[in-house]
């Protein structure tokens, strides 16, 4: 039997966006991209949550993990922004993890949908990927 329509049928769905990181303190960023990457999902890493707004509007992240306390833009107006931005262009904001030594209340505060508690370990920042976008492509 041959397919009909319009050819729709054959096309395959979007690569998801990268995992966007947004961390000042460059060995932790690294540390954790180094765990997604490995885990088999692309990364995208800012410095701060300007940057991460930028690189946000290019790559559509499909998972966000942000510090809280960061120069130029903290954690908290970062989360604001995406889901923003996510609004007005009509379409669904990436979940959001909050990384941080804050207590899990401060989380909350600032929307996140998660977080993840500083020092982190490898099996807590895999299960928040199996959690939000399970297993890699």
């Amino acid at each position: 039997m041959q397919p009909t329509g319009d050819g729709d049928s054959n096309r395959q769905a979007p690569a998801p966006g990268p995992v966007l990181i947004v961390e000042d303190e460059e060995p932790i960023a690294e540390a954790l991209a180094m765990i997604v990457e490995d885990a088999g999902y692309a990364t995208v890493v800012a410095a701060h949550g300007k940057a991460a707004l930028e690189r946000a509007h290019m790559e559509r992240p499909s998972l966000v993990f942000t510090d809280l306390m960061m120069p130029h833009m903290n954690g908290q107006d970062l989360i604001a922004a995406l889901r923003e931005t996510a609004m007005a262009q009509g379409y669904t904001p990436a979940p959001i993890v909050v990384m941080t030594a804050a207590s899990s209340l401060r989380a909350q505060v600032v929307g996140a949908d998660a977080l993840l508690r500083k020092p982190f370990n490898l099996s807590e920042v895999e299960a928040l990927l199996l959690r939000f976008l399970g297993p890699p492509q």
